[in-house]
């Protein structure tokens, strides 16, 4: 039988958030169910309530369509809120209580979901959120039955529907805050569905970071309005590099607002030697991304990402030898597309700008469940037809030339794999453990030397 997850708003008299002086009135308790179908990957997960009810009141159902195509949901292949335009909300649709199988498809045939089971209580309404990830629909039914607040108050919960951003915190914040330090999260850890917190009305800016982490912003929402008496979900859906999220506000039994990631992260992982005369210091790496100016990068270690606007570019790449003339390669094109991750990689001997190369990889830090997903870069080996790699004996990218990367692979999470690249006049092996759920590049970064591995997240 599919999992339940339950979630209970939780209220106290004159309590008062610290982060953001968010007064809490005392409510009665409200249950919330959120129902999550993510392909082969999230389980679906059950409502307690509907099938053998003595009821016969009828149920209903919308669809929030957060994708950009037209999708239509069906319970049993039969009722349906057909061809949704995507950034929009359906109407409900009446339906009688029991158990349904419901599965949500693009129109066009391009995207489809696995079905999931769901249970329709007597009586109820819910909400069903539909996002993307890769190529399959992921769709998450909420029960909108939070308690109504009164005047000048407003009610919400944050629900985190998805499966690659992991725990997050999610800060309401007074608009204009610069800064979260020594702030508590509004919402601590949110992973499915939190609890709902009442607060007084007005106009805030939320921020959202990974939960162990204030510096590891997510997504950014200014001036975000919260009527009197509202009820509203903050979903929070998978971006297509897998650790920014995107957002949406879904007002209880009224109308969406889309609030899709607008930035991008970048990094530099830089391969160049070190210097001839100071063997202990490599060459310094500097990038600017529209405005943005990167932290310098050092061979062999990348530097953290950092947050750039969607739509930007490179602007600007310098290397620095140290005591020597900082010149500049050229500067890979392409903008950065919002919600993505990537790496800037500069490699070559380092001697001028002619032989001194970057080109842009794009990061795929989505997860892939049970399983290590693993990358090999090549920032080393020119010879022959490229690079293969073999973790724990198995094939994991083959042909990798230099300057490419390798499609990422799902290896089996191990505390002592061997690792083994050869090709191309190379051949080097390490030792390393892989986590599940986790996402690691291995990094080849000099002909002699065996490669460096990195997770990634």
């Amino acid at each position: 039988m599919p999992a339940v997850l339950l979630r209970a708003a939780r209220f106290g008299s004159d309590a008062r958030n610290a982060t953001n002086n968010m007064t809490v009135e005392k409510m009665p308790p409200a249950i919330r169910i959120l129902l999550c179908a993510a392909g082969a990957i999230v389980a679906s997960l059950l409502t307690a309530c509907g099938s053998g009810s003595s009821s016969t009141t009828p149920a209903n159902i919308r669809l929030v369509n957060a994708t950009s195509t037209s999708l239509t949901l069906s319970l049993n292949g039969g009722y349906e809120l057909a061809g949704i335009a995507g950034d929009n909300v359906s109407g409900y649709e009446s339906v009688p209580p029991g158990t349904y199988t419901l599965s949500v498809a693009a129109v066009n045939g391009s995207l489809s979901s696995s079905p999931q089971t769901l249970g329709i209580g007597s009586a109820q309404n819910y909400t069903t959120l539909a996002y993307t990830r890769g190529n399959v629909v992921y769709a998450s039914t909420i029960t909108d039955n939070l308690a109504v607040p009164v005047a000048g108050f407003t009610t919400l919960d944050v629900a985190n529907v998805s499966p690659d951003a992991g725990p997050l915190n999610v800060y309401v914040l007074a608009p204009g805050t610069n800064s979260l330090a020594g702030l508590s999260p509004s919402y601590p850890s949110v992973q499915g569905l939190s609890i709902a917190s009442t607060f007084a009305a007005g106009t805030y800016d939320i921020i959202v970071t990974g939960a162990s982490s204030q510096s590891d912003v997510r997504l950014t929402l200014p001036g975000v309005v919260f009527g009197s008496s509202q009820v509203g979900t903050l979903g929070l859906t998978s971006t297509s590099g897998g650790t920014l999220v995107n957002g949406v506000l879904i007002a209880q039994g009224g109308p969406a607002q889309f609030y899709p990631a607008t930035q991008a992260r970048v990094r530099v992982m830089s391969a160049l030697p070190t210097n001839v005369a100071l063997p202990t210091v490599p060459f310094a790496v500097a990038a600017t991304v529209g405005t943005t100016a990167l932290a310098t990068a050092y061979a062999p270690n990348p530097n953290l990402y950092a947050l750039v606007n969607g739509g930007s570019a490179i602007t600007a790449l310098t290397v620095t030898p140290n005591g020597g003339a900082a010149f500049s390669p050229t500067i890979p094109a392409g903008a950065f597309t919002a919600g993505q991750d990537y790496t800037i990689l500069v490699f070559g001997n380092g001697a001028s700008a002619a032989t001194t190369f970057a080109v842009l990889l794009a990061d795929d830090n989505l997860i892939i469940p049970s399983q290590a997903s693993v990358r090999l870069v090549n920032a080393a080996v020119a010879g022959g037809s490229g690079v293969t790699m073999y973790v724990a004996g198995t094939q994991a990218a083959s042909g990798v030339l230099e300057g490419t990367e390798s499609a990422y692979s799902g290896v089996t999470p191990a505390t002592a794999a061997q690792v083994v690249l050869n090709g191309g006049g190379y051949n080097q092996s390490t030792v390393f453990g892989f986590v599940s759920g986790s996402v690691y590049t291995v990094f080849l970064y000099d002909s002699t030397l065996p490669p460096l591995i990195f997770k990634d997240r």
